[in-house]
């Protein structure tokens, strides 16, 4: 599939319908500054699939992917830290490692976003082997890779994949997208 991340058009997205309702209502911010305009934008360009938010935290990241109600969100965390409490049709909230969750149906997952604590790179590193053993392809997203958080640019940088830095239109730590499996041709105009 031929996708083309049009900067202009993720700096426009209106997602003030999920700024409502969410928890933290002050993380929504231009493109640029918070990766959720972004996240909502990748969203539009599949239909009826499954996208898997890792580290849900308080649900901001879930919350934009879902922008396309025809998707489903599964969202990830090892504590609940105040997101089950927003109710929206299209994401279940979950305690747990994704990895070990046998209902997942990888043929149908088309974005894996990934924000873990602590920001050290190792955690990202494993969970991106196990992809590659699964021979999972699509996109995914990874936050905090700018200079801020030295371990995970590290990480980044050595990601062998085809990768773009899309910060400028994300989030202001450092957002990255990856061809995981090459399984797109992107493009960011």
């Amino acid at each position: 599939m031929k996708i083309e991340i049009n900067k202009e058009e993720v700096k426009q997205l209106d997602v003030n319908h999920l700024r409502q309702i969410s928890i933290n209502q002050n993380d929504w911010l231009p493109a640029g500054q918070s990766e959720y305009k972004l996240y909502a934008y990748l969203s539009t360009w599949f239909n009826k699939t499954t996208i898997l938010d890792i580290g849900t935290r308080t649900g901001g990241s879930a919350l934009a992917l879902s922008h396309n109600p025809n998707n489903q969100v599964r969202s990830y965390d090892l504590v609940e830290q105040g997101a089950s409490s927003i109710e929206k049709e299209n994401i279940t909230w979950n305690i747990g490692n994704f990895m070990e969750d046998e209902e997942i149906d990888w043929d149908n997952v088309s974005i894996v976003m990934i924000d873990v604590d602590p920001h050290d790179g190792s955690q990202e590193r494993v969970m991106m082997d196990w992809l590659r053993e699964k021979e999972w392809k699509g996109i995914l997203i990874h936050d905090d890779i700018g200079p801020d958080w030295p371990d995970i640019k590290l990480m980044w940088e050595e990601i062998p994949e085809e990768k773009f830095d899309v910060t400028e239109i994300a989030h202001m730590s450092g957002t990255g997208i990856v061809n995981f499996g090459n399984a797109h041709e992107i493009s960011v105009v």
